[in-house]
């Protein structure tokens, strides 16, 4: 299922785009792991029967031609429907298409459909959606990680090749740990957000997940440059060298035993591999959090705003006023963990003029300055991308302080605005344990292909 060798059975003639849409649609129905909220058959097969013949005739669009993907139900898709896994949106139809999908379509690419997620991307073990709980394939009584989990699912069950999701604080890579794929989260303003429901709009990243590195970068190459319908696009980058030199976390509180014991294993094996290991001390994981927990709430309390009941969405109250109108839809039409959310983020600017607000900046420019001191003598990161394994469902959903611990060891990098990717680093009694790499700001590139190199080793391994 991976771009390559899908491309090669295309090119060989040993299997179409068509039987590949038809094959997923069956599997997809089978195994029953509700990653999908909506499928967009119709959009698949045109796709698929259009790319069929562009093979037949040599006149192939990209690399990414033919080749099944889906999206986080967060994108905008012009005439599908686009939920954002809430009862607010259950039934918004998208009027336009985002720039991620509008470039994946101009690839050639098809869409098999729209991905579960957690509600409005809270969440991190997509159990909060209105349309039910995603299960991880290497476990159904495990959750697959948020918020991108039916992404994760999507790729790790071979349902799509690879799936775009969105990270806001870790939701691409830590679902990618629960469920052993890659999750990359670029540079922020390499992808276009243009189409994608706002979170928190300083911090969203529009990510990727696929089977291995190699796919990711192909992905990415697709997705990525400027666009004129987002003003925070930046396409600088960095000259191409090597990346020797890593820095590892030697004391990580609150760490499962077990996730770092196989981290541990995979320190050793980059020494083996020639790589340059030095410990340093992340002393502003505890800042990052707090900085990190103000900005996204105080952000979605103003972006979710506009979700009233009048310009689109829910629309079936009546009230005596306008704010009676508006409380019953958002009362109604919200869940539980954005409604925490969205209070926590209102009183948090109306407390002292936003103060708190004001402080998370300033919190956030000392972690970023911190990771380029760095890097300025360290060419990339290494740590688990997750404190701890996948647990099981329902587990900790009424625990809000343990859900927000998933962030712990990712959130730094959106803080920082500094790439980074989880790969599948083994197993641990058959569930994924990731490890994360990360890279120098605006670096994309030249981390994608040495974690690709240390991804073939790894695999040797087993």
């Amino acid at each position: 299922m991976n771009i390559e060798d899908l491309r090669e059975s295309f090119l060989g003639g040993k299997v179409s785009p068509v039987d590949i849409v038809d094959s997923l649609y069956k599997k997809i129905d089978e195994d029953d792991l509700n990653d999908f909220i909506t499928l967009s058959k119709n959009i698949a097969y045109e796709q698929a029967y259009l790319s069929e013949k562009r093979y037949k005739k040599g006149d192939i669009l990209s690399e990414t031609d033919g080749i099944p993907f889906s999206l986080k139900d967060n994108f905008s898709v012009k005439g599908l429907r686009m939920t954002c896994g809430s009862k607010i949106l259950s039934d918004f139809i998208s009027p336009y298409d985002s720039t991620v999908y509008e470039r994946l379509k101009r690839s050639g690419a098809i869409l098999i459909g729209k991905n579960n997620l957690d509600e409005f991307a809270m969440g991190s073990s997509n159990e909060t959606s209105f349309f039910g709980v995603v299960k991880n394939p290497h476990n159904r009584e495990y959750v697959p990680g948020g918020s991108s989990g039916g992404s994760a699912v999507s790729v790790a069950s071979k349902h799509s090749t690879f799936s775009i999701g969105s990270d806001t604080g870790g939701s691409v890579r830590q679902p990618a740990s629960f469920c052993g794929v890659v999750g990359f989260k670029p540079t922020y303003g390499k992808i276009s957000r243009y189409g994608l429901v706002a979170f928190s709009s300083s911090l969203d990243t529009v990510g990727i997940m696929t089977l291995n590195v190699s796919d990711c970068k192909k992905v990415f190459n697709t997705v990525r440059g400027n666009d004129k319908h987002d003003s925070t696009m930046d396409d600088h980058i960095n000259e191409k060298r090597d990346l020797k030199k890593i820095c590892f976390v030697k004391d990580i509180p609150h760490a499962d035993l077990k996730v770092i014991k196989k981290y541990e294993e995979i320190c050793s094996k980059l020494e083996r591999m020639g790589f340059s290991l030095q410990p340093i001390n992340l002393d502003f994981i505890d800042l990052s959090m707090a900085a990190y927990k103000i900005q996204t709430m105080c952000e979605a309390s103003s972006n979710l705003a506009r979700y009233d009941g009048i310009k689109y969405g829910l629309q079936k109250f009546s009230g005596d006023n306008l704010f009676d109108i508006y409380s019953k839809v958002r009362g109604e039409g919200f869940g539980k963990e954005v409604k925490r959310r969205i209070m926590t983020g209102t009183y948090l600017l109306m407390y002292e003029n936003g103060r708190y607000y004001d402080l998370s900046f300033k919190l956030r420019d000392y972690i970023s300055n911190s990771v380029d001191s760095i890097f300025e003598n360290f060419d990339m990161m290494v740590l688990p991308t997750s404190l701890f394994l996948p647990f099981k469902i329902g587990e900790r959903v009424d625990d809000p302080v343990m859900m927000h611990l998933s962030d712990s060891l990712t959130a730094f990098a959106n803080l920082a605005n500094v790439p980074a990717i989880s790969i599948n680093g083994g197993y641990y009694e058959k569930l994924p344990v990731g490890v994360q790499f990360v890279g120098k700001r605006n670096d994309d590139d030249n981390l994608l292909d040495w974690v690709k190199i240390i991804e073939e080793e790894i695999k040797k391994d087993g």
